[in-house]
């Protein structure tokens, strides 16, 4: 049989045009330091007196963003985010407990605890713009609303984020300065009224194209309200937000998904809200960790080592059996979607490693030759074990993979970094995109029974996703349901931190993790569908702060 080997194109780096500078660090009342929106230092400040002129106004919105890097493109978003559910498991440096939901899943993880420090941290810092705006000397009274309505939709999406992972937490509408030790846990009900509230302020007061890329838009706040209403399980009220955005104008389904990602075009019209990392190190925090967290140890292959396109392989997350021979289909003949007719696996993964390393090169092998093929492919699967060691390189089939050795996704791979070595990608995380919009209105029209027009809005991005000259089965109404909505999520939306929260609203995480997650099928409960409280939340509140059940 033949083996595959891949093309990869090799562009030139570039950015986009203006972005949102994020703050370093902005804590309270008080910043040694800041980035403004074209991303030059300001020192020297201290924050009462200038959070009253414009100048250090718009600087404490911007501050209010710079906290989504806690969760959207760190590791801490990816482990909370993805890791122990259906689509992936841990690989071989991570620790293991949020994918096996052992006792280590407890509060003291650091992972619980940053992330819900850094919501806590950007509601702040919303509240402190929000509560400030009335009192700024010389701000229009338009550009006031609009800068609200961004801070408004932030602390939205902070809330949002902890509710759905942590259950009822405490709420606070307005600034800290001091130190409060007393916290309650609010209802959920009560804490979504406060989101569809801060969001409908938003839809009604934001830009729909502002001069900053990275600000949140009014077809943001509206895709957000309809994923809000799908937790809800207010249907009308999803598809009609979500249909809003579909039928804009503002933002457009790329014609090739490969285009999609794009390393050199991270602004274009599929994207409708995405989090701002930057190739300034001096602005960039922790930077984008997705580059690292995917990755396949290619470099303990024969004939291997550590390069910049292949990336720096931390191998936190793994593929499961089910992602790679399920969801995406890899036989063709068993009719479907399947590898050979959806773009989407190899546009999203990378299954070939070629030799990078002169001195380490085997005998008869060159430069640029398949060192490694972990491959999916169902021909290989059929192969025995003699004829997979035959091979000319290392081939690994979905049996044969390892902790270290799988396919890897690349969607975010990040090549501008100054070293093979560094950790800090510069690539922007997106949090939304207009294939999800089509798919929240087909996921609450067809709960609404309203399955023709589900369809019809399901299979736009699935016929986009047709590789040139193939036919890709489309659904037909009778064929959706929530699985088949899980499932083309799964395709469209792999690695993009939303499967965790996907599972837990629909109320599937328990039974899909049980089916397809080998290593936590004899551990998850139903407790699991909430986060543990962090302990430092409970040690430092004087009153009673109660722990989620089970922990």
């Amino acid at each position: 049989m033949g083996f595959i080997m891949t093309d990869r194109k090799r562009e030139t780096p570039g950015r986009g045009t203006r972005r949102l500078g994020l703050w370093l660090a902005f804590l309270g009342m008080t910043a040694g330091g800041c980035v403004d929106l074209n991303e030059n230092v300001v020192s020297g400040i201290t924050a009462p007196q200038y959070f009253g002129t414009v100048a250090g106004f718009e600087d404490a919105v911007v501050a209010a963003y710079q906290p989504l890097r806690t969760y959207y493109g760190s590791q801490n978003g990816w482990v909370m985010s993805s890791i122990g559910t259906d689509l992936w498991k841990d690989g071989s440096l991570n620790q293991d407990w949020y994918n096996r939901y052992t006792a280590g899943l407890n509060g003291s993880s650091p992972f619980v605890t940053n992330v819900w420090n850094g919501m806590y941290r950007g509601i702040n810092n919303a509240n402190t713009v929000i509560a400030r705006a009335d009192n700024v000397d010389g701000l229009s009274a338009s550009l006031r609303d609009v800068r609200v309505a961004e801070a408004r939709f932030l602390r939205a999406h902070y809330y949002y984020l902890l509710v759905m992972h942590y259950g009822p937490v405490h709420l606070t509408l307005e600034e800290t300065i001091g130190v409060e030790t007393e916290a309650n846990r609010t209802s959920e009900e009560e804490i979504f009224a406060v989101i569809l509230d801060d969001l409908e302020f938003a839809v009604q007061h934001l830009l729909v194209t502002p001069d900053d890329w990275g600000r949140a838009t009014r077809e943001a706040a509206r895709h957000m309200l309809a994923k809000v209403h799908l937790v809800l399980g207010n249907w009308e009220q999803a598809a009609e937000y979500a249909q809003a955005v579909i039928n804009s104008g503002t933002h457009a389904l790329l014609d090739d998904f490969n285009d999609v990602w794009d390393h050199d075009n991270e602004q274009h019209a599929e994207v409708i809200w995405s989090v701002q990392y930057t190739d300034d190190l001096n602005a960039n925090g922790g930077g984008n960790w997705g580059h690292l967290g995917f990755l396949a140890r290619y470099d303990q292959v024969t004939g291997m080592v550590r390069d910049l396109w292949n990336g720096r392989p931390f191998s936190r997350l793994r593929p499961t059996t089910y992602m790679l021979t399920e969801v995406f289909g890899n036989d063709p003949g068993n009719g479907g979607v399947n590898v050979e007719n959806d773009v989407r696996y190899h546009a999203s993964f990378n299954e070939v490693f070629l030799y990078n390393d002169p001195a380490g090169l085997p005998p008869g092998a060159a430069l640029g030759d398949t060192a490694a093929w972990f491959t999916a492919d169902w021909r290989v699967q059929e192969m025995s074990a003699e004829e997979r060691a035959s091979a000319p390189y290392l081939l690994l089939g979905v049996d044969d993979f390892t902790i270290r050795w799988y396919p890897s996704l690349t969607k975010v791979r990040d090549r501008n970094r100054a070293h093979f070595q560094d950790a800090a990608g510069s690539r922007d995380q997106f949090v939304m995109r207009l294939a999800e919009t089509y798919l929240i209105a087909a996921e609450a029209l067809m709960m609404m029974g309203r399955s023709g027009e589900a369809a019809m809005h399901f299979n736009a991005v699935r016929a986009r996703a047709a590789y040139p000259g193939r036919d890709i089965p489309l659904i037909t109404p009778g064929e959706l349901d929530i699985d088949a909505i899980l499932d083309e999520r799964a395709r469209e939306l792999v690695g993009e931190q939303h499967r965790w929260i996907d599972l837990k609203r629909t109320g599937t995480l328990v039974e899909r993790v049980r089916m397809h997650n080998p290593f936590a099928t004899g551990n998850i409960q139903e407790h699991h569908m909430l986060r543990p409280i962090p302990q430092t939340q409970i040690d430092r509140t004087s009153n009673n702060y109660s722990q989620n059940p089970g922990y």
